[in-house]
């Protein structure tokens, strides 16, 4: 059985971008990861603040982990935070051992409701 991931971009207050992650990032979706990444990256003006919603990630592999590493460091090189938004004990666990709960901004909850998504931004599908 394949696993599914989705991810949405939506933008959130002004300066701000969510990427909501719902499903298993693994090897079989790290390219929707990926491409979801680069693609809220890609926003100009870059966001101030881009927000990973991990509330619905079930699990987070390893590989997947480095996208996120990757997109944390493009994203400061354009001056934005990225923020990793209420991980559950399976990615939050993830975090610990990798000792990366220490280089990404943790928040304990997931960003407030989503205003109205704007035209192109929503990355959705199967690897």
């Amino acid at each position: 059985m394949k696993t599914v991931l989705t991810a949405d971009l939506r933008p959130a207050r002004p300066g701000a971008l969510v990427l909501a992650l719902r499903g298993e990032a693994d090897r079989d979706t790290e390219g929707v990861l990926a491409r979801a990444l680069h693609r809220a990256l890609a926003v100009r003006p870059a966001p101030e603040t881009f927000v990973v919603d991990c509330s619905d990630l079930r699990f987070c592999s390893s590989s997947c982990l480095n996208h996120l590493l990757r997109a944390r460091s493009a994203a400061a090189e354009s001056g934005t935070v990225l923020c990793l938004a209420a991980p559950g004990p399976v990615v939050a666990r993830l975090l610990e051992v990798t000792g990366t709960d220490a280089v990404f901004d943790v928040l304990p909850a997931a960003p407030p409701a989503p205003v109205p998504p704007a035209c192109g931004l929503a990355v959705t599908g199967r690897p």
